[in-house]
């Protein structure tokens, strides 16, 4: 390895079952240069780089960054020795924040102490011109916002290698030429970038050097001028492409509209008049977030506006997405992964979904002309795979989005919308995909292409239409479709009115619904309210007794609940807390009767949690190592544990001694100790949660638990330890539960596990992991006994203790999700 090389990869061989991804591939890279690397989707470029960032192991093969040897799989040894990656799909953290984000994935060494931590984050941010408040979500950010926050994030680390795969797809215009300003001073300071793109003006601007890969093998490295795009295409296809763009179409005289919508109006948009013709391809162009998404899927029926949409002459209902497709119109989404393919499922299935009704017979699928439709789009959009039953994920990113517009086509529709039709597809697919854009558009549809793209617009559109603060300020049609014109009327437009406003009120209705200490704020007003209301009908509810009893059976809950939300967190389950409780119960009462001592009752305690341990590790284990489901794991655990408590006790026996029962459940004043207890804990594991590495990365990890790793999160891990703390915890639950029924009773935690699961709901945790905390599950546990108590002061049935809870969990699970939904569209 030369002084000035940085990354060498030699011989790398990478094998996915039959699917051999690299086959002997070699990589140099210097320090300070710009090192593109080019090549089809599925040539293999993202898994080179995920190996030279330890988050894939080679088969064979050596890796040298900064002349030491990577010898295994790590990302965070990768990131020590000198490498940072920008991926393609970001791996910040949806459930964290900024700070949080950037603080967990850089060493101590590169960042200043603990006091300066928000400063130190700003300054980052600051390096590449963006002015993001570090409390913020990732949730909440924009798709631009995510790429420069995991862009700063990279740099903190004070890389010897930057690799930014596909950096400029979420970016403006604006925000690209900022990038390669930032990547020249990169650079200048002695860094190597690494940049995988598809985009070539993009690599013949910033590259220095660029190696090209085509069905995973090398097939050279060229000093960027002494390339032509030409000659760079047919390296990367195989074969020469003649021109990237389909000749456009002469559109005869006095056509009709197909689709025309007159003074459309909403949030984003502004009395907007627009028509296409059946034969047109028009652009939608304009800076991100003045409109032109909004109208898009205005069209397609997906958000709601006031004014005319008419398609044939014939009047839309807008807001209504069944009505546009009705009518013809057949929305292709920007987003293939959030919106568009149904991953999990197969190529056959995706193909058919929009077409369902056509190929069915009173209500049936009819398999065989379902498989007929997709062997004809599989042939015309020449998609490679291995089967029509291969599931459409395992496809390259190319060929999902051919998929996708199989799909649409398939649809034989009037208009297609096309949002940001050629995102994340290599060179040659691009080509493929403006083909058949126009022609559907020579067949006679009328086609809508909204695109980040200038030159893709110039090249593909007829007609290019330009927003600005929800108003079309420019109409650009032959000789005037040019780069030049399509970028400057977006930016030296002066039209009025400023969106910002709009979207900062949402940022803050946002940044309150996706907070995790406002469901612990409502439970405490409920919890007030339900007290008042309860003493104002009958005056002992708040009696010391009453309020002592409350939280002494709220204790033991808190503790379960408390476990099952550190398993939560990492998007797991555990159904068997309820009796891993009921079998500390049991074990316990073999050492707690009458004429036991304190060494009895220490031996009781050693089995009972070792046992507890012991189970947590089985299920950690079982999920982790074998891929066995969380559901059916500790479903198996629940029943196992059941056959045991039976077997050792199968009826209540074992009391308890008397002394060990006032232990448990000695008070200060109204307060069990107990119950303070648990609320000193509930406050330590919140701090745990938000302040240190492994409760971050504990968030990380349910959130997203690929980023975690790619981020230095030791998953498998993190993850078994946290089964292992759930049980600990629900059989401290079971020691206080004892004190509550004084003998051994195989029955007694069998409700525990859905009132731990229905606690921490309420208290704000996402069933999806990453979102949860531990004193809104403790407020929660705190209102599901007060509502048991009152229903009886209240002289209601006992079923109000079972249908409140319920009401507010499906409140809970609304609010949560709608808050999700909301994040989405701001983000859109």
């Amino acid at each position: 390895m030369t002084v000035d090389t940085v990354l060498r990869l030699s011989k790398v061989v990478k094998s996915f079952g039959a699917v051999k991804a690299l086959r002997g591939v070699d990589l140099d890279v210097k320090a300070g240069e710009v090192h593109a690397l080019l090549g089809e989707n599925g040539a293999g470029k993202s898994t080179l780089m995920n190996i030279a960032a330890g988050a894939l192991g080679a088969d064979s093969g050596t890796i040298e960054i900064g002349g030491t040897t990577l010898d295994k799989a790590a990302p965070g040894l990768a990131r020590e020795l000198g490498i940072s990656v920008v991926y393609q799909h970001t791996s910040v953290i949806d459930d964290l924040t900024v700070a949080e984000n950037m603080l967990y994935s850089v060493p101590d060494a590169h960042r200043q102490a603990q006091g300066d931590m928000r400063k130190w984050v700003l300054d980052q941010l600051a390096f590449i011109g963006r002015g993001i408040d570090p409390s913020r979500k990732v949730l909440e950010l924009s798709a631009a916002e995510r790429q420069m926050v995991e862009i700063s994030r990279a740099l903190a680390q004070k890389p010897k290698v930057l690799v930014l795969d596909e950096p400029t797809e979420p970016l403006t215009h604006a925000e690209t030429e900022t990038l390669f300003e930032n990547i020249a001073r990169i650079t200048a300071m002695g860094t190597a970038v690494v940049y995988i793109s598809h985009r070539l003006p993009d690599v013949k601007r910033v590259a220095d050097r660029l190696t090209i890969l085509r069905d995973g093998e090398t097939r050279g490295t060229y000093e960027i001028g002494s390339i032509s795009e030409a000659e760079i295409l047919k390296l990367i296809i195989g074969r020469p492409i003649e021109s990237a763009f389909p000749q456009k179409a002469a559109l005869a005289p006095g056509v009709m509209p197909l689709i025309q919508t007159k003074k459309l109006s909403s949030a984003m948009l502004q009395d907007v008049n627009f028509d296409a013709k059946p034969g047109e391809i028009v652009g939608l162009a304009g800076i991100e977030g003045n409109g032109q998404r909004e109208f898009i899927r205005t069209l397609a029926g997906l958000e709601g506006a006031s004014g005319d949409l008419k398609v044939e002459g014939h009047t839309v209902a807008l807001g209504k997405a069944d009505a546009a497709q009705k009518a013809g119109i057949v929305y292709l989404p920007g987003d293939r992964h959030a919106e568009g393919l149904f991953y999990g499922q197969s190529i056959r299935e995706n193909l058919s979904m929009l077409v369902l009704p056509d190929i069915s017979n009173k209500g049936f699928v009819s398999r065989n002309k379902e498989s007929e439709l997709a062997a004809r789009e599989i042939e015309a959009l020449a998609i490679k795979s291995a089967s029509m039953e291969s599931d459409v994920g395992s496809l390259s990113g190319g060929n999902q989005q051919k998929v996708l517009f199989g799909r649409s086509l398939a649809r034989q529709p009037k208009v297609l919308l096309a949002d940001e039709p050629t995102r994340g597809v290599d060179a040659g697919a691009r080509v493929e995909l403006y083909r058949y854009l126009r022609e559907l558009a020579n067949a006679g549809a009328a086609v809508v292409v909204l695109s980040s793209d200038a030159v893709e617009l110039q090249g593909l559109c007829d007609r290019v239409v330009i927003f600005s603060r929800g108003r079309i300020i420019r109409t650009l049609a032959g000789a005037e479709i040019t780069e030049e014109n399509i970028t400057g009327a977006a930016i030296t437009s002066d039209a009025t009115r400023d969106p910002a406003q709009l979207q900062s009120d949402t940022g803050r209705f946002q940044k309150l619904a996706t907070s995790d200490s406002f469901p612990t704020a409502i439970l405490l007003g409920l919890i007030a309210l339900l007290g008042v209301y309860t003493a104002g009908i009958n005056e002992f509810f708040l009696s010391e007794r009453s309020v002592g009893g409350i939280l002494f059976l709220a204790s033991a809950l808190a503790f379960i609940g408390m476990g099952q939300l550190i398993v939560l967190l990492t998007g797991g389950i555990d159904l068997s807390v309820g009796p891993v409780a009921g079998l500390t119960v049991v074990i316990l009462s073999f050492f707690v009767g009458d004429g036991t001592g304190s060494a009895d009752l220490i031996l009781g305690l050693f089995v009972a949690f070792s046992a507890a341990a012991f189970i947590g590790l089985m299920n950690g284990l079982l999920i982790r190592s074998l891929g066995i489901n969380a559901v059916i794991t500790t479903l198996s655990t629940f029943i196992a544990i059941e056959g045991v408590m039976l077997l050792l006790r199968p009826i209540p026996g074992g009391y308890y001694r008397y002394e060990l029962i006032d232990a448990l459940s000695v008070r200060l004043g109204p307060l069990p100790v107990s119950f303070i207890i648990a609320v000193l804990v509930a406050i330590v594991c919140e701090v745990i949660l938000r302040k240190t590495r492994y409760g971050i990365g504990l968030r990380a990890i349910g959130s997203n638990p690929t980023a975690a790793h790619r981020i230095g999160a030791k998953v498998d891990r993190n993850i078994v330890l946290a089964y292992v703390l759930c049980s600990v915890f629900a059989a401290i639950g079971g020691l206080l539960l004892a004190a509550q029924v004084g003998v051994g009773d195989p029955n007694v935690g069998k409700n525990y596990t859905l009132a731990s699961i229905s606690a921490v709901i309420l208290g704000g945790a996402s069933i999806f992991g990453g979102r949860g905390s531990f004193l809104g599950a403790l407020a929660a546990v705190i209102l599901i006994e007060e509502i048991a108590a009152a229903t009886g002061f209240l002289g209601l049935s006992t079923a109000w203790q079972y249908w409140l809870p319920g009401l507010l969990i499906l409140i809970a699970a609304g609010a949560y999700s709608k808050s999700q939904t909301s994040s989405v569209t701001h983000r859109a």
